[in-house]
């Protein structure tokens, strides 16, 4: 799967539907059942999330685990009594449940108001009942994680309160600035973190910007699993085929890595991927690793002459010229790799991923169905354009790069 098919499913995963609460008792709410601490998700769902008119984007999880139970609201509720069934159906999926189904894991029955829900979880058998109690959770704005619904960002935000960071490996020296991984408590991701660093007024501030990455990361991939159906999971919470973050570049003024591997979000296979992403440790944001980034003003627009049409396909045409002269030195496996998504693009327009090595500019093609996704991990991808190359392209009045001053 390309880097842009990944972007878009993730977005579709996290239930992209606007800001909008349609109906009063929508909410993110945290509490208790029993005395288990839970935090959930209600909300009436949307045309987009429904099935036969029966809401199926309610759900709500046991604190810290990291998977959903599913809540699907049952349509003889008044708005202010819900009843809900609870399933390990993922809430991405629709399907009938029919009464005595093994994936039916209780019922809820609650009242909610302005400050919260209360009432009773039933056992699938009736015969253990225990009390609800939740308190409303003030929402967040959604665009804090780079998510538009207001409910998922608030849900999943909330959950992330719960994680743990440890630090793990040796320190990696790149030049001046060390770089040290650290794993969260929930999946043990690996994430980089600034160790040394020669200006130590900077370290916390960049740690901050590259903490929030990684927390981004972590509920993106607790978002995608929940879309895998309990039966294909299994009884074990560990994850499987995770990606990896490797560090190719890093210096006083930026970072950059690669993210890569195989993730299945509950598909009919899993998705290959590559990503490579760069960091302004200066600005404190992305330049590169996000679809549509990479080539344009506020990504590496920022050293490279991409202002004006003209500028960015002088460029497209050596970073791309330079890219496939390279895979043709690997005979047929450079040459099955050269068509693409992006050869359909218009110039000016073409989507490609931007990265550093210390000998030049990464140049990575990712626009590959899953069936060429081979071609993500070629030797030809990335090319790398040595410095003195790309100096002609390269802004004059940019101070990141001392590479191409």
């Amino acid at each position: 799967m390309t880097v842009m098919k990944l972007v878009v499913t993730l977005l579709a995963l996290l239930g992209l539907a606007g800001n909008a609460i349609a109906a009063s008792w929508e909410g993110v709410f945290e509490g208790t059942i029993g005395k288990a601490k839970v935090i959930a998700q209600l909300n009436a769902g949307v045309e987009a999330t429904s099935y036969q008119g029966i809401a199926r984007d309610s759900h709500y999880s046991y604190l810290p685990k990291i998977h959903d139970l599913n809540l699907v609201l049952a349509p003889d509720g008044d708005g202010s009594h819900l009843r809900f069934t609870e399933t390990l159906v993922p809430h991405y999926q629709f399907e009938d449940l029919d009464a005595g189904d093994p994936r039916i894991t209780g019922a809820w029955l609650v009242s909610v108001d302005a400050n919260g829900a209360t009432g009773t979880w039933t056992s699938p058998d009736g015969k253990k009942v225990l009390p609800i109690n939740l308190k409303r959770v003030p929402l967040v704005r959604a665009e804090s994680i780079g998510d538009t619904n207001i409910l998922v960002a608030t849900y999943l935000s909330r959950w992330a309160e719960t994680l743990s960071f440890q630090s793990s490996g040796a320190e990696q020296r790149f030049g001046e600035v060390g770089i040290r991984f650290e794993k969260d408590s929930a999946f043990g991701i690996a994430f980089p973190a600034i160790q040394t660093f020669p200006d130590a007024a900077r370290v916390s501030a960049i740690n901050a910007m590259l903490r929030t990455e990684h927390v981004q990361s972590v509920m993106a991939y607790r978002d995608c699993i929940n879309g895998v159906s309990h039966e294909m999971r299994g009884d074990s919470d560990a994850v499987t085929e995770l990606f990896e973050i490797v560090v190719k570049y890093a210096s006083p003024t930026l970072l950059s890595v690669e993210e890569s591997g195989s993730v299945f979000c509950g598909g009919a296979h899993p998705n290959n991927y590559v990503k490579p992403i760069t960091y302004d440790l200066v600005a404190l944001r992305r330049i590169g690793g996000a679809y549509g980034l990479d080539l344009s003003a506020s990504g590496f627009g920022h050293i490279l002459k991409l202002a004006s049409k003209e500028e960015r396909i002088a460029f497209e045409r050596f970073a791309l010229a330079a890219w496939m002269a390279n895979a043709a030195k690997f005979g047929e496996d450079g040459n099955g790799c050269s068509d693409g998504f992006m050869v359909d693009a218009a110039e000016g327009e073409r989507e490609f991923s931007l990265s550093l090595r210390p000998e030049g500019l990464a140049v990575t093609r990712t626009d590959y169905p899953h069936v060429s996704s081979v071609c993500l991990f070629q030797d030809f991808n990335p090319t790398v354009l040595p410095w003195a190359d790309v100096k002609p392209f390269v802004r004059a009045d940019q101070t990141l790069l001392p590479e191409v001053r």
